[in-house]
């Protein structure tokens, strides 16, 4: 039996309908539910102290039958006092004055949770641990100080060390943190051989004996859903015009992400042809910054061509990847690019850029054209448009090359290696 402790701080996000339950909480939370369900592993979940007040609720409302590093059995009355902000805070959330008293509450429990849970840990979890993984963040201090335990840390990109433009986004801060507080023996899992190669170049201790690729995957949630009732409730729910076809993203507005440069291809594209039945939905927030950034570009945009969905639940999502005519996802650089593989995985045909990652994960089975060429988005566009041939052919290829990608198969690699190390 492996014994391993899991950081789950990512998992706090559960409860927030907004991008932070994108991206890397993606994958901590499908590699948190594959760990669940394996017998040859007992697993315990820590969740940063600064996180306290949010890690109560993961602990009652998500993994109840788990072990938590921190003891959650003392102070009772302030953990179910910051409860009870929590859940009213969340009812009168539309209420700005009528929520601000409650946030403060919770801020102010959350302040003296932090304080009583920093020295309150399960001293006899630590002793017998095997193995710390993190999915994002640094080795706390307490594994460190207090376990014997080997560390993995799963790694996602170098933009910032590698594009000089983004190196002041707000994730660079938690990676310098992994890199430069990682020490020797630390093991590192990596999400595509590109990611691999980047931090070789840059980080003295990522080697091939101290890293291995194990590639994401897409939850078993994502399938093709394409029946008229699904379809007519989702155009419905997100505003898209029931008597026009859509063609979908999912990203950010961060301009590495490329989202200006596709729309405004897609604006040039369907006035060149004269389209009349087909919109773009955009899923993601930001919606005033990305309109802003249009403008500046010089592209008129209103509802004529672009729908903003916002944010998207969960159970939507595989239904507005199955019914879209196709998926644009053209970044200038991504460490793995998980929503192209949702897409597949949904039998929607994909756009993708041919650059870092992205080659590895969708293969043969999409068009894949250059970030930087408005040419290649409007023929990318065209060639799906006016070939229904085409994208049944993608959507055939796409299904079949989703299923090399399973969270289980992500999940026996770390293990693997995790038992290996520890033998």
């Amino acid at each position: 039996m492996l014994n391993v402790i899991y950081d789950a701080t990512l998992l706090t996000n559960f409860f927030h309908k907004d991008a932070t339950r994108s991206g890397i909480f993606v994958v901590a939370y499908n590699i948190l539910s594959e760990l669940q369900k394996r017998n040859d592993v007992r697993l315990a979940l820590y969740i940063d102290p600064e996180k306290s007040g949010e890690a109560v609720r993961v602990k009652k409302k998500l993994f109840p039958n788990l072990e938590f590093v921190f003891d959650y059995s003392r102070n009772k009355i302030l953990l179910a006092a910051n409860l009870w902000l929590w859940e009213i805070h969340s009812k009168l959330f539309g209420h700005l004055w009528l929520r601000k008293p409650f946030a403060l509450g919770i801020i102010f429990t959350q302040l003296l949770l932090r304080l009583m849970m920093r020295n309150n840990y399960n001293a006899n979890l630590l002793n017998n641990v095997d193995a710390y993984l993190s999915p994002a963040f640094k080795v706390p201090e307490l594994i460190r100080l207090k376990t014997n335990a080997q560390s993995y840390i799963l790694l996602y990109d170098a933009i910032p060390y590698k594009l000089p433009m983004f190196n002041n986004i707000p994730w660079k801060k938690y990676l310098d943190a992994v890199l430069f507080e990682a020490k020797q023996g630390d093991f590192f899992f990596f999400i595509s051989e590109c990611a691999k190669r980047d931090f070789e170049e840059i980080f003295p201790l990522v080697n091939d004996f101290s890293s291995k690729v194990t590639f994401l995957a897409a939850a078993n949630s994502f399938r093709p859903i394409r029946n008229e009732d699904d379809k007519f409730r989702i155009q419905k729910k997100y505003k898209i015009p029931q008597n026009k076809k859509y063609i979908f993203s999912l990203c950010t507005v961060e301009p590495r992400k490329n989202l200006i440069r596709a729309v405004r291809c897609f604006i040039t594209f369907v006035e060149k042809h004269h389209i009349e039945d087909l919109v773009w939905v955009m899923g993601g927030g930001h919606w005033e910054s990305f309109v802003k950034e249009l403008k500046k570009n010089n592209v008129f945009s209103d509802s004529k061509y672009i729908i903003q969905a916002g944010y998207i639940d969960d159970e939507d999502l595989p239904i507005l990847y199955s019914n879209a005519e196709w998926f644009v996802y053209t970044s200038q650089y991504e460490g793995f690019g998980l929503p192209p593989l949702e897409a597949m995985q949904c039998g929607c045909p994909v756009i993708t850029s041919n650059n870092s990652s992205l080659p590895e994960v969708v293969g043969d089975a999409g068009i894949m054209i250059d970030w930087d060429n408005d040419e290649q988005h409007i023929e990318a566009y065209e060639k799906y448009y006016f070939s229904d041939e085409l994208k049944k052919n993608n959507r055939k290829k796409g299904l079949e090359r989703a299923k090399s990608f399973s969270w289980k198969k992500t999940v026996d690699e770390m293990i693997k290696i995790m038992k290996e190390r520890a033998s």
